[in-house]
């Protein structure tokens, strides 16, 4: 059965990777960025882009409500698989115990009944008996054990069965499940994947915009000539690990596809959310790095910071989401020790409570990670951001959801 579930995990893994990139493609990239005039012209085409998205934007409601569905419809459906194979696995267990116990006794009587015949046992018991009574008494118990002798091997036989029966159930079970995920893959790639991959980018796209314009405001002021290469005029600091943004926290939620806790159905969450602290609790950065993007009050996620690090040569965009003070600007170098900002999520910075955050349902921290320098210039950067949420990983070295770790202790090399 280990084969089985083995075989569902990896099924589930490839149906989420499947549908990452169905809703979040790559969107191609002519050439990287590595000057500010590059860099201006990402910023006319994502507003070039916005324009489009909003045309399109009002043709793809009912399409992204069936993508939805579909997604939904495939993990439920994996989930039911997954529930009927463990029970499946459960009642073979107990079959083969109940074998394993048959199977004891009825060795246990046989050995009885073979020692009784050939010492003439069976004989003497009878013969002892003290009355004709006691004698048919006697004969009707050996009976009575050879019939039960019998019926425990019948039982044992269907035991044995039923038990093979099942596996070759669930074998079939297992292709079928190969079968219904492979229609519904196709269903969802029969579906438009642009409409999606535009609602996501039009709802971000005026501060996708906005931290392009502060990006090259930051190069402008840094002295970057139009036609230099920014990786030349700016370097990233380099690390050989990161630490935990809080000092300590409760992972309430993993990496990955979820039911979404506001109830708009199966969302991919692009990071982990820490909770167990109190709004204001601050905020570190996780390594030495640069601010590369800062987006204010927005309606989903509240305040968010991207920082750039490189970690062992590796460039890395690490954002932080739902944050209710804000400490730092644009192209300010970080450490691992800089109080950032502070948690929010919770309180006034609810939209109900006369803040701007609608997608949080209490305070806490969205931390996230994605390879590559987004809003960023250079061989590593991109501008996309269904590129980042692509290039999004699930972040190492935490504790499992709903575990508590107490320290910033460094947890990734």
């Amino acid at each position: 059965m280990k084969k089985i579930f083995d075989g569902v995990n990896r099924i589930f893994l490839a149906v989420v990777i499947s549908i990452s990139y169905v809703i979040f493609p790559l969107t191609p990239q002519a050439k990287t960025a590595n000057t500010l005039r590059e860099l201006r012209q990402e910023l006319a085409n994502l507003q070039a882009q916005k324009k489009n998205n909003e045309n399109a934007k009002k043709m793809s409601i009912q399409e992204q409500k069936e993508k939805q569905q579909a997604i939904y419809n495939a993990y439920n459906e994996i989930e039911v698989a997954k529930g009927k194979i463990e029970e499946a696995t459960i009642k073979i267990e107990e079959s083969e115990r109940e074998i394993e116990r048959v199977t004891a006794e009825t060795e246990e009587l046989i050995r009885y009944m073979q020692v009784m015949n050939g010492e003439n046992a069976y004989l003497e018991y009878i013969a002892d008996s003290g009355s004709l009574t006691d004698m048919m008494m006697r004969m009707s118990a050996i009976d009575q054990i050879s019939d039960y002798n019998r019926e425990q091997l019948t039982n044992l036989e269907n035991l044995i069965k039923e038990n093979e029966q099942l596996k070759i159930d669930m074998a079939n079970y297992q292709n079928q499940l190969n079968d219904n995920i492979t229609s519904y893959e196709n269903r969802i790639k029969s579906l438009d994947a642009k409409l999606v991959d535009l609602a996501e980018i039009t709802d971000d796209i005026n501060d996708q915009i906005k931290n392009q314009k502060a990006l090259i405001d930051y190069y402008e002021s840094y002295g970057c000539k139009e036609d230099e290469d920014l990786v030349k005029c700016v370097s990233v600091a380099n690390n050989s690990g990161w630490l935990k943004p809080l000092a300590k926290a409760k992972v309430t939620s993993g990496f990955g596809y979820r039911t979404d806790p506001l109830g708009r159905g199966y969302k991919f969450h692009n990071g982990i959310d820490l909770g167990g602290n109190s709004l204001g609790t601050p905020i570190y950065a996780v390594a030495s790095g640069t601010v590369a993007g800062i987006t204010r009050k927005s309606s989903c996620g509240g305040n968010i910071i991207y920082i750039h690090s490189y970690i062992n040569g590796q460039a890395y965009t690490h954002y932080y989401a739902h944050l209710k003070d804000v400490y730092v600007k644009v192209g300010d170098a970080v450490t691992a020790d800089t109080v950032i900002a502070t948690l929010g999520g919770g309180g006034s910075t609810l939209k109900k409570n006369g803040g701007w955050d609608t997608c949080s349902t209490g305070a806490h921290l969205h931390f996230g990670v994605a390879k590559g320098f987004y809003l960023g210039g250079g061989k590593d950067g991109y501008s996309s951001y269904s590129t980042f949420v692509a290039k999004g990983i699930n972040p190492p070295g935490f504790p499992s959801v709903g575990s508590w770790y107490y320290n910033r202790t460094q947890w990734f090399k």
